[in-house]
């Protein structure tokens, strides 16, 4: 069993159904394709190398395409590449790979969707397909070790390699975590100091961060004093998971006089954005006006190099969730050492990506099962932190129930929301207008769960791989379960999977099996730009985290080994 594959930079790359490699982004010119996955023209040009390799008469027309809001199949493709004045067919294609030895090329495969018993889903090799049609195929390239004659050992290759492309690793779902042995343990903790040591950021990055604030501050205060402004970083820089490489993302408050205040406000954003065009050491600045939360970007160049910036305008809510975060880190020393692994693992896997979900919903993700095995409280339904088992029993209850959940809303409130402990009523903070309350203090919280940080990593991945059922549950750390029911959250704007599943043609644009739902805005889905088979990815690199972590140190790794 091959558990260096993947879908990311670290192994095999999964791709979209053939139908749809090309899809093209609404009213945009260019590929609605993320870093994980292939582009059309590198297809061509890989297939045409090995035909080149054989001395074979080709062509190939349209090499470079304009696709403009027009879908282009791989069948299209394929007949760019005439051989002998016909159209390069699937078979031949696929007889061409197999059978042709060109080193700096990777094999290329067709790749079958298999779902087995239990529904779970994974890719295997299909060297044979003639058809293309449906969604059931999808491009697969893999770097196969390096045969001494491949010609010699396709037949070899071919049944070596037939169900061991993506293995579904199912059997870890009844498998248990090992207790690791005084050098397993020793090995961890040295593990774990080093990931420490690169996600804090040094001292002279923190120097630099709040050098930047001071000039920016000076910048927005010479544009009009009436405007009251503040700047403070916000993210990772706020909650200390961040590497002294990260980008520096920060959050400026704004008070304009109350007479005409939207247009003061736009007016006083414009005036900044043309201070920090005219600004040394302020590049390539860019003001996304028409984004959800208005932001501009820039680079800050200073004598140690070019740094990425963003500046987001009056985003409460996102410091709030910044805050909440941080407050979740400070409950239990355990937490910050989980997400700094689970982000680790989602950058080196190449999972992470803004095309698909941010490293913010991979720990909404990390922090809501946490939140479920008792590592820590759900902060914004307790307003205190000393939980006991009539706690829990009603936090059981409110997540399995319709009627407790739609309570909640904001839109549906007819009572006030209640402590699922002591039962007093819980603070109103509206940021934005929305409800951002949670329980702001972490001391003294008594986790009554005594796992240590390799065993709640197993637990969070086979969870997840294994036990997860992303077309009927939702991830809610504002719950804090991954086992809501999808139906029960009908303010959560994400169609169910059963209404497109019947309709092929439509998986591609609108299958959304993964709901993980912002804490403080219950409507947003942070999945909701990862497409069905980014998700069959993701679960099943859970699996290969599980399976790997099961097998102990390897090496003399044992986390580093999920990387």
């Amino acid at each position: 069993m091959n558990l260096a594959a993947g879908f990311g930079v670290a192994g095999v790359k999964r791709f979209p159904p053939i139908g749809s490699v090309f899809n093209t982004l609404k009213e945009k010119s260019k590929l609605s394709l993320d870093t994980n996955m292939t582009s059309g023209v590198g297809l061509i040009e890989q297939l045409s190398k090995l035909i080149d390799s054989q001395d074979t008469a080709y062509t190939v027309e349209n090499s470079k395409p304009k696709v403009k809001r027009k879908a282009l199949t791989v069948r299209s493709a394929l007949r760019q590449i005439k051989v002998e004045g016909q159209p390069l067919r699937v078979k031949q294609a696929c007889e061409l790979i197999r059978n042709t030895q060109h080193d700096r090329v990777p094999s290329v495969a067709l790749a079958r969707r298999r779902t087995d018993a239990d529904g779970h889903m994974s890719l295997v090799l299909d060297l044979d397909a003639e058809q293309i049609e449906g969604s059931t195929y999808a491009w697969a390239v893999m770097t196969c070790r390096k045969l001494e004659n491949i010609r010699d050992e396709t037949r070899k290759l071919r049944h070596m390699q037939r169900m061991q492309f993506l293995p579904p690793l199912n059997n870890v779902k009844h498998g248990q975590m090992p207790k690791l042995d005084v050098y397993e343990r020793a090995v961890v903790n040295s593990e774990l100091a080093e990931l420490d040591a690169r996600w804090a950021a040094d001292a002279g990055s923190q120097a630099l961060q709040e050098k930047l604030i001071r000039e920016m501050l000076a910048l927005a205060r010479g544009i009009d004093r009436r405007v009251r402004v503040n700047l403070e970083a916000f993210g990772s820089r706020l909650y200390g998971l961040s590497t002294s490489a990260s980008d520096f993302d920060l959050a400026m408050s704004i008070r304009v006089p109350q007479r005409n205040a939207e247009v003061g406000f736009m007016r006083f954003v414009r005036h900044f954005v043309v201070r920090l065009q005219r600004t040394r050491g302020f590049q390539r600045v860019v003001w996304l006006q028409h984004a959800r939360v208005p932001i501009v970007k820039f680079v800050y160049r200073t004598s140690h190099g070019e740094h990425e910036c963003d500046v987001s305008f009056n985003h409460g809510l996102g410091m709030a969730k910044s805050r909440m975060i941080h407050t979740y880190m400070r409950s239990d020393p355990r937490v910050r050492q989980v997400l700094m692994v689970l982000k680790e693992w989602a950058i080196t896997r190449a999972i992470s990506n803004q095309n698909a979900m941010n490293s913010f919903g991979v720990m909404l993700m990390g922090l809501t099962y946490l939140a479920q095995e008792r590592v820590v409280p759900p902060l914004q339904l307790l307003t205190t932190n000393a939980m006991n088992t009539r706690g829990w029993k009603n936090l059981a209850a409110l997540q399995q129930s319709r009627e407790q959940i739609s309570a909640l809303y904001l839109s549906e409130q007819s009572e006030p929301i209640r402590c699922v402990q002591s039962g007093e009523q819980l603070p109103d903070w509206r940021v934005e207008g929305k409800n951002a309350y949670f329980l702001a203090k972490s001391v003294g919280w008594q986790s009554p769960n005594k796992q240590t940080v390799p065993e709640l990593l197993f637990g969070l991945f086979r969870f997840y791989g294994c036990e997860f059922e992303p077309e009927n549950h939702a991830v809610s750390l504002r719950l804090g379960s991954a086992r809501i029911a999808r139906a029960n959250l009908h303010e959560l704007k994400v169609q169910m999977p059963e209404m497109v599943l019947g309709r092929p043609q439509m998986w591609r644009e609108n299958l959304r099996l993964l709901a993980v739902e912002d804490p403080f805005e219950p409507q947003v889905n942070c999945a909701r730009s990862a497409q069905g088979e980014w998700v069959e990815g993701l679960l099943w690199e859970m699996r290969r985290a599980a399976a790997v972590l099961r097998s102990g140190a390897n090496e003399g790794r044992v986390l580093s080994a999920l990387f």
